[in-house]
């Protein structure tokens, strides 16, 4: 048997970190800090915080940056297979027994197994029979009183309703995500549907968007993207807290899957818990909160039962033009002229320009004619349009 201790110094096969850390050390990666802390590693960003279940058996690609791919893919593997028998726990310090398997080197027989694999897979064809839950927003002045609703954050992720019977990945309009079979392997099949994001990091949308509606380039979904799933629209008739317990009996534990996380839930205890808990997510950069009704139970479409609590709203729009810039903007796109949806995905007839919040690239290649954008702003004005919008990114739909 190997103490952790020495595992986070020495993986199977005798693979070691590219940088070695002591008790206590701190590194920054891409502005998040990362810690050997106890007998583990922590890292700020959110989809480690995010990721739920045992913190030893926890990564994300700001570790996998500074430790190494093949360092923590053999780290999280060992302690999978035995972290749950052999776990004891004190406050944040995790002491953890791993025995160490001899990994066996793959055959040219396992190789062409997996080539079988890809090539028996099915191409994706678009369903919309199925309509997620969508959320109302919650007023941050007039909005009922939240006490005992389930909260949770908003992430800034690519909506995505897993088809057990189908084997993928929709959109919330029922487009399909290519992710690689290596992705989905180990999800539920037959009847079960889950609820998530696909997701990479606070203020990743863009990046997020990029790689899930790219085909053949499983490579880019490897230590980026991750699962985060919320509920399970296939035990519809259960109120939210039994269909919760589900996912987290079926995902944490020894059925957890490292790329895929239970969204964390907490109840709110009163209107200033839950301000509290916004001004925390939004000082880290995060969307927003979500608010779960107790007892509520799956619907299609639009409901109360969940609602969203941001400082700032968000909307689709349509674009309909491309408008020049000026100044350093001179010959490439200045402004989107757009056309307002309501929560129906329908054009209203209301137009304005989103000139904010666009990337160099982005103007010198505006999103097409058509397009459905997102958009976010402080406040409608009396005549009903967005106060300073501005660009959040082109819908993956």
């Amino acid at each position: 048997m190997l103490p952790l201790d020495n595992l986070l110094t020495f993986c199977q096969d005798g693979i070691k970190p590219k940088v070695l850390l002591r008790e206590g050390e701190t590194r920054t990666v891409q502005a998040y800090q990362l810690q050997r802390k106890g007998r583990f590693y922590t890292c700020e960003c959110p989809s480690w915080r995010a990721a739920g279940g045992w913190p030893e058996t926890r990564t994300c690609r700001h570790l996998i940056s500074l430790l190494g791919g093949a360092y923590e893919e053999a780290r999280i593997e060992q302690l999978k297979k035995t972290a749950g028998k052999q776990r004891v726990t004190e406050d944040d310090d995790v002491r953890v027994e791993v025995r160490v398997v001899k990994k066996r080197k793959p055959t040219p027989e396992d190789e062409e197994d997996e080539d079988e694999e890809e090539e028996e897979e099915m191409p994706l064809v678009k369903d919309a029979s199925f309509k997620p839950l969508l959320a109302h927003k919650w007023d941050l002045e007039t909005g009922q009183d939240p006490t005992n609703w389930h909260m949770s954050e908003k992430l800034d992720g690519v909506r995505a309703i897993w088809h057990g019977s189908k084997g993928t990945f929709l959109s919330r309009e029922g487009n399909p995500f290519y992710a690689p079979p290596w992705f989905t392997k180990r999800l539920p099949r037959g009847n079960v549907m889950l609820d998530g994001e696909l997701f990479t990091e606070r203020g990743g949308f863009q990046d997020c968007v990029s790689i899930v509606r790219t085909q053949n380039r499983p490579d880019r979904w490897k230590f980026s993207v991750t699962y985060q799933v919320f509920d399970c629209p296939s035990m519809k008739d259960s109120p939210f807290e039994d269909r919760y317990k589900w996912l987290k009996d079926t995902f944490e534990g020894k059925g957890k899957i490292l790329w895929v996380n239970v969204v964390e839930h907490e109840v709110c205890k009163s209107r200033k818990h839950l301000f509290e808990k916004l001004e925390e997510v939004c000082e880290q950069k995060g969307e927003g909160l979500m608010l779960r009704q107790p007892k509520s139970y799956y619907v299609q479409g639009r409901a109360r039962s969940l609602l969203k609590v941001k400082k700032f709203f968000d909307a689709d729009a349509v674009v309909r033009a491309h408008e020049g810039g000026s100044g350093k903007n001179v010959g490439v796109c200045g402004a989107l002229r757009v056309e307002m949806l309501d929560d129906n995905g329908k054009p209203t007839g209301k137009m304005f320009k989103i000139g904010t919040g666009l990337s160099d690239a982005q103007r010198r290649k505006p999103p097409k004619i058509g397009a459905v954008v997102i958009y976010r702003y402080q406040e409608l004005s009396n005549s009903g349009n967005p106060r300073f919008p501005s660009f959040v990114g082109e819908r993956a739909d």
